[in-house]
Protein backbone atom coordinates (compact mmCIF):
# COMPACT_ATOMS: atom_id res chain seq x y z
CA UNK A 1 0.00 0.00 0.00
CA UNK A 2 0.93 3.75 -0.51
CA UNK A 3 0.99 6.31 2.47
CA UNK A 4 -0.85 8.65 0.35
CA UNK A 5 -4.38 8.25 0.88
CA UNK A 6 -5.90 9.67 -2.70
CA UNK A 7 -3.55 6.94 -4.48
CA UNK A 8 -5.32 4.79 -6.20
CA UNK A 9 -4.11 0.85 -5.23
CA UNK A 10 -5.66 -2.42 -6.51
CA UNK A 11 -7.99 -4.68 -4.55
CA UNK A 12 -8.97 -7.35 -6.89
CA UNK A 13 -8.12 -8.53 -9.99
CA UNK A 14 -10.34 -10.75 -12.53
CA UNK A 15 -10.36 -12.73 -15.78
CA UNK A 16 -13.91 -11.77 -16.36
CA UNK A 17 -14.41 -8.61 -17.44
CA UNK A 18 -18.12 -8.66 -16.39
CA UNK A 19 -16.85 -10.20 -13.28
CA UNK A 20 -15.11 -6.84 -12.83
CA UNK A 21 -18.00 -4.32 -13.24
CA UNK A 22 -20.05 -6.37 -10.68
CA UNK A 23 -17.83 -5.87 -8.13
CA UNK A 24 -17.22 -2.54 -8.90
CA UNK A 25 -20.72 -2.40 -9.01
CA UNK A 26 -21.11 -3.34 -5.17
CA UNK A 27 -18.27 -0.82 -4.24
CA UNK A 28 -19.65 1.97 -5.96
CA UNK A 29 -23.43 0.82 -4.58
CA UNK A 30 -21.45 1.28 -1.33
CA UNK A 31 -20.02 4.69 -2.06
CA UNK A 32 -16.42 3.40 -2.49
CA UNK A 33 -15.64 4.81 -6.05
CA UNK A 34 -13.56 2.57 -7.89
CA UNK A 35 -11.79 2.31 -11.50
CA UNK A 36 -11.27 -0.90 -13.71
CA UNK A 37 -7.82 -0.78 -15.24
CA UNK A 38 -7.09 -2.77 -17.93
CA UNK A 39 -11.21 -3.53 -19.00
CA UNK A 40 -11.20 -2.68 -22.63
CA UNK A 41 -8.14 -4.32 -23.91
CA UNK A 42 -9.51 -7.84 -22.51
CA UNK A 43 -13.00 -7.14 -23.93
CA UNK A 44 -11.40 -7.10 -27.33
CA UNK A 45 -9.00 -9.60 -26.52
CA UNK A 46 -10.19 -11.93 -23.45
CA UNK A 47 -7.20 -14.57 -24.39
CA UNK A 48 -4.32 -12.36 -22.85
CA UNK A 49 -5.97 -12.17 -19.41
CA UNK A 50 -3.27 -13.95 -17.96
CA UNK A 51 -0.18 -11.94 -19.96
CA UNK A 52 -1.91 -8.26 -18.40
CA UNK A 53 -2.60 -9.95 -14.82
CA UNK A 54 -6.50 -9.40 -15.43
CA UNK A 55 -9.07 -6.20 -15.54
CA UNK A 56 -7.67 -4.75 -11.90
CA UNK A 57 -10.50 -3.15 -9.94
CA UNK A 58 -8.31 0.35 -8.27
CA UNK A 59 -10.20 2.10 -5.21
CA UNK A 60 -8.37 4.94 -3.08
CA UNK A 61 -5.46 4.11 -0.59
CA UNK A 62 -7.92 5.01 2.42
CA UNK A 63 -10.98 3.02 0.65
CA UNK A 64 -8.94 -0.62 0.30
CA UNK A 65 -9.58 -1.75 3.65
CA UNK A 66 -12.90 -1.51 3.28
CA UNK A 67 -13.61 -2.31 -0.51
CA UNK A 68 -11.70 -5.64 0.61
CA UNK A 69 -14.03 -6.19 3.01
CA UNK A 70 -17.28 -5.91 1.06
CA UNK A 71 -15.84 -7.94 -1.68
CA UNK A 72 -14.99 -11.19 0.67
CA UNK A 73 -18.26 -10.60 2.38
CA UNK A 74 -20.50 -9.09 0.38
CA UNK A 75 -24.24 -8.25 1.85
CA UNK A 76 -27.08 -10.79 0.89
CA UNK A 77 -29.66 -8.29 -0.41
CA UNK A 78 -32.48 -10.91 -0.05
CA UNK A 79 -31.26 -11.44 3.39
CA UNK A 80 -31.83 -7.96 4.20
CA UNK A 81 -35.07 -6.93 2.67
CA UNK A 82 -36.35 -11.10 4.87
CA UNK A 83 -38.24 -12.02 1.36
CA UNK A 84 -40.32 -15.16 1.58
CA UNK A 85 -42.33 -16.75 -1.63
CA UNK A 86 -45.50 -15.11 -0.17
CA UNK A 87 -44.15 -11.86 -1.11
CA UNK A 88 -44.07 -12.82 -5.01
Amino acid sequence: MTDEPSALVVVATFDDVMEAHIARGLLDANGIPTLLADQHILGVLPSIAGRVGGVKLQVRARDAALATELLENPVDADAEMDWSETDW
